[in-house]
């Protein structure tokens, strides 16, 4: 965007970081300013945040295919040949096409196992839990399905017309400004990287900084709410220097790749807890007690029982995991980290409900029907808590501090349940 506004000149500025830094000026001034941009958000509530994300519902996919539409034309509608996108003139067949397919779906429910386990995060300001199944159901898979169809159709465009494979978007835009430097080209270019950062602005509010600020807010509410734990993450990642670790942590890069088998039986554990354990019976206010004795503080605050099934699920691809490393390992056991989400998964959902069938959980009433709390609940309102309720919770939170924010966090998260 700095370089369709500024010019050339962007492309020549004086001086230079040196290598050791890993990024260029220009790309840390960019990232400085998307940083200080998202801080004003951190001070709004997630219920304030609604404009944004309908904003960005609307102007997202007329970019993408937009873009689709420009590779197409470039390319006369023609796609590359396969060697020439892959690389490579084999192609698997048989055994080694199923591992491939498997291992994709594999690293694709690896990246969406954060989302899994931080959905309550965000969808408990639901009006209802309805409103939050349909829409995942619909506008999750389909759009992901599509968005990468879209990008290996126009990368195939890129690759006949130009001879340049470019999996990456911000490559791309860049190609485009060098194939063509005219004033509609960028025009076009700002308004597809505008769209584009606004897409990863709302995906780090809702997916990293809001989870983070919730569970800061759990664990230490004498200290932390919302609006304080989404700034300590802001200040955080500017002090962890990312830029850092994308140029020269090759080790950490893989973990991202495979970390699904860490997240996997959190998940699992999380849905065999709420389904099949407790019957989606839960006492929202005894959750927020960290007494000794209460309801869910089990052996110290932690639950045995959840901790041993997430060993056990997550211990058995991890052999394969540590393979991507360099570290030679069995054929076995990459082949198990490359269904290692699905393997950690149910091993520990498994795992956790014969746990609590051989070591019964204390405070688990058995005599409750599915959700019977929850409908004793929403027998029990006489006021419904509408958008008017939202915002005056919101109000006494940034009024009264944390300990109204744990209260408007138990009311909220209790009509989710409902």
């Amino acid at each position: 965007m700095l370089r369709c506004v500024i010019g050339k000149r962007w492309d020549n500025l004086g001086s230079q970081f040196p290598p050791s830094v890993g990024t260029t000026l220009q790309r840390f001034i960019g990232f400085l300013i998307f940083w200080a941009i998202e801080l004003p958000f951190c001070s709004l509530r997630p219920n304030r945040l609604r404009w944004l994300y309908t904003f960005k519902a609307w102007t997202l996919p007329p970019s993408v295919f937009g873009l689709l539409i420009y590779c197409l034309v470039q390319s006369r509608g023609q796609l590359a040949d396969d060697d020439a996108l892959t690389g490579s003139s084999t192609r698997p067949r048989g055994a080694a096409l199923v591992w491939l397919v498997v291992g994709s779906i594999n690293s694709a429910m690896g990246n969406w196992s954060t989302f899994i386990a931080n959905m309550p995060d965000f969808s408990r300001y639901a009006k209802n839990p309805s409103a939050v199944m349909w829409t995942h159901i619909i506008f999750v898979p389909f759009p992901a399905a599509l968005g990468g169809m879209i990008g290996i159709f126009g990368t195939s465009c890129i690759q006949r017309a130009w001879g340049v494979t470019l999996w990456n978007q911000w490559d791309l835009l860049d190609a485009i400004l060098e194939h063509s430097w005219s004033g509609p080209a960028r025009l076009g270019v700002f308004l597809l990287a505008f769209c584009a950062a606004l897409f990863n602005f709302g995906t780090i509010l809702g997916a990293n900084l809001l989870p983070f600020a919730s569970d800061a807010t759990a664990l230490l509410p004498a200290y932390f709410n919302l609006t304080r734990g989404m700034w300590f993450c802001c200040a955080v990642s500017l002090a962890l220097m990312p830029w850092k670790l994308l140029a020269s942590a090759d080790g950490f890069l893989a973990f991202l790749q495979g970390y699904g088998i860490f997240m996997g039986p959190t998940a699992a554990i999380m849905v065999a807890d709420y389904w099949v354990v407790r019957r989606g019976n839960i006492h929202i206010a005894d959750a927020y007690s960290s007494a000794p004795g209460a309801r869910y503080m089990y052996f110290h605050g932690f639950n045995l029982n959840a901790i041993v099934a997430y060993f056990c699920g997550m211990m058995i691809p991890f052999v394969g995991f540590v393979g991507t490393f360099g570290i030679s390992v069995p054929r076995a056991a990459t082949r198990c980290d490359e269904i290692g989400w699905y393997v950690s998964a149910v091993v520990a959902g498994v795992v956790y409900v014969t746990l609590c069938r051989l070591r019964p959980l204390e405070n688990i009433d058995k005599s409750l029907s599915w959700e019977e709390l929850a409908v004793q609940f929403a027998k029990s309102r006489e006021v419904p808590h509408d958008e008017t309720d939202s915002e005056q919770g919101t109000a006494e939170t940034e009024k009264e501090g944390p300990e109204m924010s744990i209260r408007d966090d138990i009311e909220v998260s209790c009509v989710h349940v409902v």
